[in-house]
């Protein structure tokens, strides 16, 4: 039984090239001018990867080549293999190009409430030809781009005991902040503990799914189960909900102030 390994077989693709051309035309002399290279360079690329394949490809005579069985089951093959190549390099190039030309920001929902948006704006003005793409969703959606490739970096917001496998810095820090009816009883105070509203049904913020559950987590560490009448994803219907006394909300970020709404 023989157990020797079988011979690796490296095809280089200008020699596929060269190999195509020559299966097309039959000639060496037309070859070579298609390919811009001399004859000399034709027939030493076809006998190198004979050696390679270890198989005689072309059936040489006076003025006159042939393709041999060999070589009809290869140029099929090799078609497909040179077209994979040009369009994989087409595609880098065209990537490695529009990269150059665009920056792909990852940002959370609310954070269009936040005035960096307008540095953002001074920074398109500074650079007119570059192209600034925003893609807005939660936290774990953002992390599956950056995984990807897909975002150049992202702006998110991060709670205690967050972990990232990125490269990270701090750009801000903000805290919570309880949004009521100017009216209400509470509204007046400067500052408020989470045990102050164990009352309260709540407008819950249901956009990032990691501020939704460490508010959760926060007041039941304050002793209470909140309640909530309402959720959604839209900061605006929050404080809308809020202003017509449908109940409190706890947000991350002091948001724009509105009539009724302290």
């Amino acid at each position: 039984m023989d157990l020797k390994p079988k011979r690796m077989i490296i095809m280089e693709i200008n020699k596929l090239k060269t190999f195509v051309e020559l299966a097309s035309t039959l000639s060496f002399s037309k070859t070579a001018a298609n390919l811009f290279i001399n004859q000399s360079s034709v027939s030493k690329q076809i006998k190198s990867l004979e050696r390679e394949l270890n198989c005689e490809l072309f059936i040489r005579a006076k003025r006159q080549i042939r393709m041999t069985e060999y070589a009809k089951i290869l140029f099929p093959a090799a078609q497909k293999i040179i077209k994979l190549n040009d369009q994989a390099l087409s595609d880098l190039r065209n990537c490695l190009q529009d990269r150059d030309d665009k920056i792909i920001i990852g940002v959370l929902p609310t954070f269009w409430n936040y005035s960096f948006f307008d540095q953002i704006s001074n920074f398109k003005r500074q650079n007119p030809n570059l192209k600034i793409i925003i893609k807005e969703g939660e936290i774990n959606y953002l992390t599956n781009l950056f995984q990807q490739g897909k975002l150049d970096f992202a702006f998110v917001r991060t709670t205690y005991g967050y972990k990232s496998d990125f490269e990270e810095f701090t750009v801000d820090h903000e805290s919570f902040c309880a949004c009521l009816n100017s009216e209400h009883p509470l509204a007046t105070k400067k500052s408020l503990k989470l045990a102050d509203l164990k009352n309260e049904n709540f407008v819950f913020y249901s956009g990032e799914e990691m501020l939704y559950h460490t508010v959760f987590d926060l007041c039941r560490e304050s002793g209470f189960e909140p309640q909530f009448s309402f959720a959604s994803h839209n900061i605006k219907s929050i404080l809308n909900l809020v202003k017509n006394n449908e109940g409190i909300s706890i947000l991350m970020h002091a948001p724009k102030k509105m009539k009724d709404v302290a």
